[in-house]
């Protein structure tokens, strides 16, 4: 038995009073509620739709909807970093392969070829640069897509290798130091493709996010 939009409107709003506010961790749920409610009225069409809500709630036990949103907050967390792992796969696969480990030999001969100093100013630029493409993306997304959950987990992709960049700053104190310059060198690469690799992840991962929930919106379009 399919819902109706003004059910499933109901369950988005019986869903959301219980506080769950990450776009996609909210209609993960309201897809198991609604399909344990269209099941539930299929196999007893005496029992009514909002009874039939209530005793999918009550299916959780005491904790409600608690229990389901541990369950959909795992299940979401094993998607996207099944995803993560898809994306790193993918810079190992042919012929990305040969593009990064051509990009990686040029950031190699770079540190030898350039100033350190100047080194670090130009790709402080870029990855500048880059961090204010990313915030001017997210504020020209749709409000709602603001809330998923995912967006939580890459942002941190773009701000968090901050700290490494302080590493970076320390680049200029290498030629000083007893380290051979091979190793140096492969520093510099690998602090590069590591950055590279987290804005990268960042934009294709918050895309298949939002893909996820526009699927979704295509099934239960009342609630978009």
């Amino acid at each position: 038995m399919k819902l109706t939009p003004q059910q499933l409107d109901y369950i988005r709003s019986f869903i959301s009073k219980r506080g769950f506010t990450a776009l996609d961790l909210q209609m993960e749920i309201i897809d198991h509620v609604a399909c344990r409610v269209e099941d539930m009225l299929a196999a007893d069409p005496t029992v009514g739709f909002e009874e039939a809500v209530a005793r999918t709630h009550r299916e959780f036990g005491v904790f409600g909807f608690a229990t389901l949103e541990e369950a959909m907050m795992k299940s979401l967390t094993r998607k996207y970093r099944n995803q993560f792992a898809l994306e790193l796969k993918q810079w190992f696969s042919f012929p990305t392969v040969f593009l990064v480990g051509g990009f990686a030999f040029l950031l190699y001969q770079l540190f030898f070829l350039v100033a350190t100093n100047w080194l670090i100013g130009i790709f402080g630029f870029i990855y500048l640069a880059f961090a204010i493409g990313v915030v001017a993306y997210h504020f020209k997304l749709k409000r709602r897509y603001k809330r998923l959950m995912i967006m939580r987990v890459t942002n941190s992709f773009v701000f968090l290798p901050t700290i490494i960049l302080q590493l970076g700053i320390r680049l200029p104190e290498f030629p000083q130091s007893t380290w051979p310059l091979w190793i140096q060198a492969g520093m510099f690469t690998g602090i590069i493709l590591l950055f590279a690799f987290l804005f990268v992840a960042f934009f294709r991962l918050t895309r298949f996010a939002i893909r996820q929930c526009q699927q979704f919106e295509e099934r239960y379009p009342t609630i978009s």
